[in-house]
Formats: structure tokens, sequence, C-alpha cells
């Protein structure tokens, strides 16, 4: 289905967006885990509303919050060991072929089209 939104229904969108991003933000490490397809995301879109002078959503963010590793705050798997130390280009390509992925699954298209 079609949905049509006006600049303002789409800045108030971007905005609880944000809002829903602090749900998947690591609780820990940020300085470790923000290379995270989430964390990545929300301080882009955290800034692209700053930019823009849209940012209505009450969310603090500062980026001197990331503290460094603490001692078992991370799990110490293989995977997370790999996925900290990855570039963010591409962690953002697996996250965007995996959540691809959970969409095709369910029938659930993320194809979008911005008309101005």
């Amino acid at each position: 289905a079609e949905v049509h939104l006006s600049s303002e229904q789409l800045w108030a969108h971007l905005n609880y967006q944000l809002i829903h991003l602090i749900d998947f933000l690591p609780a820990t490490a940020w300085q470790v885990t923000f290379s995270d397809y989430f964390a990545v995301f929300f301080v882009r879109l955290h800034a692209l509303l700053q930019r823009a002078g849209k940012l209505l959503a009450g969310v603090a963010y500062q980026p001197e919050w990331a503290k460094p590793l603490l001692p078992n705050s991370r799990p110490s798997s293989w995977a997370h060991w790999v996925v900290d130390r990855l570039p963010v280009r591409i962690n953002l390509s697996l996250a965007g072929k995996a959540i691809r992925g959970y969409s095709a699954e369910i029938g659930h298209s993320l194809d979008y089209t911005l008309l101005w």
C-alpha cells in the first residue's frame, strides 16, 4: 500500500523513528559498539534532524556520553569480537542484507520512493 506524507508528517515520522531507535542502542560500551547498525542510524538521523531544525523529540543525545568498554559489559563471543572490529560500512551492508531477508520472509518490501 502506498503511503503519502506531507513534509511536516515526514519530519514528525522521523522524530518517532529516532525515539524508536533508542530501544536498540547498546546499554554500555558505546565506544566499541557504536558501529552497530542501530547506533549508526540513530546518530545520523539525530544529526539530520538537528541540522534541518526539525528535532522535535526530547532526545538529549550527547556524543560525549560514550564510555570506554567496561569489563564483561559485552558478550565475549567470536561474533561480537568480529562485528566490533568491522568498518561501519561493512556492518551497515550486512545489517541491510539481513533486514531485507527478514522482510522478504514475511512478504514485506522495504522499497520506497521520495517525491518532492
